[in-house]
């Protein structure tokens, strides 16, 4: 690696998330928990992802919903105990309730960051846990934003323009 690279790396990890984030939470895929399960289905055909939360208002965070998830609440229910990790056994098919809600197949265990915290922690981060995109939240659960690893790969080649 070059050292104007080395330099400009070492540069972006030493920046925090609030300096680098966009933090429009409008602009975030969202649901709430206690909407119908059709509607993930619906925001899950244009996104990857779907932060949880609460409310739109309050914004408290409660869990995340992938397409995995979605592919585990439509499979049949005599596949499921073959289908399903230890980890993943409270999850609910939509064949197992008439009104399945959004909470019911979210992932509510989820690794966040918070806006001190620096790009390099954010980086290490998602390689120990193999994501591509933290939630931002506060010390009462607040959603503010999302930290994706594309939103890095951005900065940095935004960086690199700048400085070369």
């Amino acid at each position: 690696m070059n050292g104007k690279t080395r330099e400009t790396l070492e540069k972006m990890y030493a920046m925090k998330v609030a300096d680098f984030s966009d933090p429009r939470a409008w602009d975030m895929p969202l649901l709430q928990e206690d909407e119908p399960i059709t509607h993930a289905f619906f925001m899950l055909r244009s996104n990857n992802h779907a932060w949880v939360v609460n409310d739109e208002k309050k914004m408290v965070l409660k869990g995340v919903i992938e397409r995995t998830d979605l592919l585990r609440a439509m499979l049949p229910p005599d596949t499921l105990a073959y289908s399903y990790t230890a980890l993943r056994l409270h999850k609910k098919s939509i064949f197992q309730t008439e009104d399945a809600k959004v909470k019911d197949i979210m992932t509510s265990k989820l690794i966040t960051a918070s806006a001190d915290m620096t790009i390099k922690d954010v980086l290490v981060k998602m390689k120990k846990y193999e994501l591509e995109r933290l939630p931002v939240i506060d010390d009462k659960g607040i959603l503010h934003g999302e930290v994706t690893l594309k939103s890095v790969i951005i900065q940095f080649t935004r960086m690199v323009r700048e400085e070369w």
